[in-house]
């Protein structure tokens, strides 16, 4: 009878249990171990998803690739990538990028060694004065660099800007990091990488031939949905992304003696690397980030293309040019009409305070 009496006081007591206790609805990204990642890695640390009725759940990639064309085994729903990843998979209608990450435009750069030839010749072409090499000075060239990324678009850019193509160097597969270590060791005559191997290259003396400013070209890093989760769960996304704003004004608003050791635990505990002080102030310094209101703009299409969508349509663009598309492939993307602004606009505000 005591028993009975129990049971039913528990069930009693479960029923005036407030709506939130309920499990949140689990939720899995992809990223990259970078700048991008530690917004969401932050924000579950504070525990901002459980506050928005979600559980992130974090998978980790060693590029951009990797994670478009590993989604099907990873059922990822959300993740950050970069643009040309992300233009390779959309044809397949696949995707909609949702969001900004961040803009790591001045953060891919091409090295060379001090004393390359490449770094004797500047301004071959007159509309890009501040780039170095030649068409002869480059032609042949082993340069390693990660396949399909934005490194690689810069690398393109820059072998056209010279009057080259992709055929007339020989370019090696190889991750950013691991890219470094491969040139100290005397592989190579270039790397074009990004972000933190940018930092490690420039503390060993190897000079900068071309950056993306140099070669008149952005380099966002996008927040792709899965299509079909997105159009199924709206509200979910929007919920995602008013999580990475409320960290974004994090990151826009607290001061650097408080933001930095934060950053430097995700590069331990998630990315599994570690830096410096200088270099991980130096990262932050070097990521502008959007809010929402920045977004809104950027994604605003009601008189024309907007601008998120004109930086993938220029990027189609090129890639068509070079042959890195195909034409059936650019009529797919060139309106770029999977960037869309639907569910930024789905956001509830104000934001909650990051404090």
């Amino acid at each position: 009878m005591r028993f009975r009496v129990l049971m039913s006081l528990l069930a009693f007591v479960l029923c005036l249990l407030p709506s939130h206790a309920k499990a949140a609805e689990q939720l899995q990204t992809a990223w990259i171990g970078e700048h991008e990642a530690f917004l969401v890695w932050y924000a579950k640390q504070k525990g901002w998803d459980k506050d928005a009725g979600l559980d992130i759940r974090m998978l980790r990639f060693g590029s951009g690739d990797k994670i478009v064309s590993r989604q099907g085994d990873y059922q990822w729903k959300i993740a950050g990538c970069g643009a040309v990843p992300t233009l390779m998979a959309a044809s397949k209608g696949q995707f909609y990028v949702v969001g900004i990450g961040n803009d790591e435009s001045d953060l891919n750069a091409i090295y060379v060694r001090p004393d390359s030839p490449i770094l004797k010749a500047k301004g071959a072409n007159p509309r890009y004065p501040d780039v170095y090499g030649s068409a002869d000075t480059v032609r042949g060239k082993l340069i390693l660099c990660p396949e399909k990324t934005s490194a690689h678009y810069l690398l393109s850019t820059w072998l056209h800007i010279l009057g080259l193509k992709d055929e007339d160097v020989k370019i090696q597969n190889v991750l950013p990091g691991p890219a470094v270590d491969m040139y100290s060791k005397g592989f190579g005559d270039a790397v074009s990488i990004w972000a933190p191997a940018t930092y490690t290259a420039a503390q060993k003396g190897y000079q900068i031939a071309a950056s993306s400013p140099d070669c008149g070209i952005r380099q966002p890093i996008l927040l792709l949905a899965d299509r079909e989760f997105a159009d199924k769960n709206p509200e979910v996304t929007a919920k995602f992304l008013s999580i990475y704003m409320r960290a974004i004004d994090m990151m826009k608003n607290e001061p650097m003696d408080k933001l930095l050791p934060e950053y430097l635990r995700f590069y331990v505990d998630w990315a599994g690397t570690d830096y410096s002080k200088d270099l991980a102030e130096m990262d932050l310094k070097n990521h502008p980030v959007f809010n929402l209101e920045e977004q809104l703009q950027m994604f605003d299409a009601s008189e024309g293309p907007s601008q998120a969508q004109s930086w993938q349509g220029d990027l189609a663009q090129f890639f068509a040019a070079i042959g890195r598309i195909s034409q059936d492939e650019l009529k797919k993307v060139e309106n770029s009409s999977y960037v869309t602004d639907k569910f930024l606009k789905l956001i509830k505000t104000p934001l909650p305070s990051y404090k």
